[in-house]
């Protein structure tokens, strides 16, 4: 069982004692380390200021640490390292604000797994460590974007960003539909439209696989769902890294509707909880869904986008990407 840690009060000076603790003993003096993070669309993201005082952290141990993200598939600032970089030092994530380099990595190393190629970061692979900082939030697609979701959309190309969102398109079982609409109701992308049968645009839709876990009639099929692939993903990428040390903080407050790719994430739909860390992505992922839910009372991902988060977790549990039972010790 994996010890995870919740700090409440993340001003405190207990974040960077307890990440120097947690480091020393694996993150040592000259290594590489890849600072893993969304450094913002828009209005979500990491907080710069506990990004700036990891980094303190990591050259304190005498490590040589750096921020980095990959660009993203849509059109936008992202969309390339030429773009993306001035964008992250207006967000506040700059060299000199930092005190490390900041790099958007766009070369990559093919990762086969069991559905997909998968295209990791060349910078994951060239590191000597990796440090995953991650801001948790909703998520259309999957329920929630936490760390999970960080390594499978944020280390990888375009192209495999796009192969995720779209290996998962559900068939229609025209016998089976009776026309009620869930499905167009549950969809994030405006994909399905309901006549007298339910029919997608495939070009519309994200994979996002809403549609099969809500259909009432099971009128909706796909041999992959996006939870599969959105572990197969993030399993890639802990692959590359191989023994490599990797350590993990999540950031659950200010939990926004939605994901920080979008430029405005939407209102936020659950009280602050803490910072999360810990070793074991799936004990962190699986610590910081439950502390939510418990606080409010409800799944409240799955009441906002009709998508269980568990869903993610237990499938990177089944990968071997870590386990989901955990030992909570709270700060």
């Amino acid at each position: 069982m994996s010890k995870v840690y919740l700090i409440k009060e993340a001003e405190s000076s207990q974040y960077e004692q307890l990440l120097e603790q947690e480091l020393s003993e694996n993150f040592k003096k000259g290594m590489s380390v890849a600072v893993k993070l969304h450094m913002g669309e828009d209005k979500g993201m990491f907080s710069p200021e506990l990004a700036r005082r990891a980094v303190s952290v990591l050259l304190k141990l005498g490590c040589k640490p750096f921020l980095f993200d990959t660009p993203v598939k849509y059109s936008g600032p992202r969309h390339t390292k030429e773009g993306y970089l001035p964008l992250a030092e207006k967000h506040g994530f700059s060299e000199q604000k930092m005190g490390c380099p900041v790099v958007v990595s766009d070369e990559y190393v093919v990762v086969k797994m069991k559905n997909m190629n998968v295209e990791v970061a060349k910078a994951v692979a060239d590191a000597d460590a990796m440090l995953v900082l991650t801001h948790f939030k909703g998520h259309g697609c999957s329920g929630i974007g936490g760390a999970i979701k960080n390594l499978a959309m944020g280390c990888v190309s375009p192209k495999s960003k796009a192969d995720q969102h779209g290996m998962a398109v559900p068939n229609v079982c025209e016998e089976d539909c009776t026309a009620c609409g869930l499905c167009e109701e549950v969809c994030p992308s405006g994909a399905i439209n309901v006549k007298d049968k339910a029919e997608i645009t495939k070009i519309d839709c994200w994979s996002c696989t809403n549609c099969v876990y809500n259909c009432p009639n099971n009128a909706l099929t796909s041999e992959l769902t996006f939870d599969i692939l959105l572990s197969e993903a993030a399993g890639a990428v802990l692959r590359l890294l191989g023994k490599k040390p990797v350590y993990y903080v999540n950031d659950v407050r200010s939990i926004t509707r939605d994901c920080d790719c979008f430029s405005n994430p939407g209102k936020i739909i659950a009280k602050d909880v803490g910072v999360f860390l810990g070793h074991d992505i799936v004990a962190v992922e699986m610590a910081s869904t439950d502390q939510v839910i418990n606080q409010e009372g409800r799944n409240v991902f799955l009441d906002t986008h009709h998508h269980d988060p568990y869903i993610q977790i237990k499938e990177s549990e089944k990968l071997g990407l870590g386990s989901s039972e955990y030992d909570l010790e709270r700060l």
